[in-house]
């Protein structure tokens, strides 16, 4: 077998060992180099790819911050149509306050008139010859009437009526106008929040100590007595 050295003195190449430690030096030294170079690609390219991130991360920081913007300028927005709404609806509450407050007053006493109707119908006996009777008491109990006003309107004299009311129904002309007046007070005591002077003059009394004297004398106690009373039975049983 040939021999290395024997094919490089055949060539007439002479190899000291110096030379041949020179080339291994050498090519140890490129590879360093080489390695070095790689190392500082890496780094560089690790360099660009976080200054990309950053980049892209700061572009994505601003769309959410433009795009919290138009949210926030959309709220200030839908906040704004809100109170003026708000506004016109108050400003429109205040203006129809007064009708509404109208309407339930109207409201309640025409429940109360129509109560008192009823209450007038169950009050008053059935009796076709009193009719007349009944009729123009019921129409005219709030004014001050008297059983001649009574007789007068139904054509009869002040003595033959009142023998005709009081056998028929075992009372007076004088005492139907006093119960008809008791049960218009109770209305307005019980659903109502007039005053007993007030009461008083709407249910055909031009004297207020009149009223309070025939109402004690007919339910036992004073008319504000009774309304509290009522109203208090009322509270407990619902």
């Amino acid at each position: 077998m040939i021999s290395s050295n024997t094919i490089l003195e055949k060539h007439n190449y002479q190899v000291t060992p110096h030379i041949w430690n020179h080339d291994i030096s050498n090519r140890q030294q490129s590879f360093l180099d080489l390695q070095r170079t790689s190392t500082t690609l890496k780094l560089k390219m690790q360099e660009l790819l976080g200054q990309l991130n950053l980049s892209t991360t700061k572009e994505q920081l601003y769309v959410k911050k433009h795009s919290c913007q138009k949210t926030d300028t959309e709220l200030e927005k839908t906040l704004s149509l809100l109170q003026a709404t708000l506004n016109f609806t108050e400003e429109l509450l205040e203006a129809i306050a007064p009708l509404l407050e109208e309407q339930i007053a109207l409201k309640q006493q025409d429940l109360a008139s129509s109560h008192q109707i009823a209450e007038s119908q169950r009050l008053f006996p059935t009796c076709l010859q009193l009719k007349e009777v009944f009729d123009y008491i019921e129409a005219n109990y709030h004014q001050s009437i008297t059983l001649s006003d009574v007789a007068i309107a139904v054509g009869y004299s002040a003595a033959y009526l009142t023998n005709l009311v009081r056998r028929k129904t075992g009372k007076t002309v004088n005492d139907w106008i006093f119960e008809r007046r008791m049960l218009a007070a109770r209305t307005l005591l019980l659903e109502t929040n007039q005053p007993i002077n007030q009461i008083a003059f709407v249910v055909g009394y031009q004297y207020e100590g009149y009223f309070f004297r025939q109402f004690r004398q007919f339910h036992g106690t004073t008319p504000q007595a009774w309304r509290n009373i009522q109203r208090s039975n009322i509270s407990v049983n619902r």
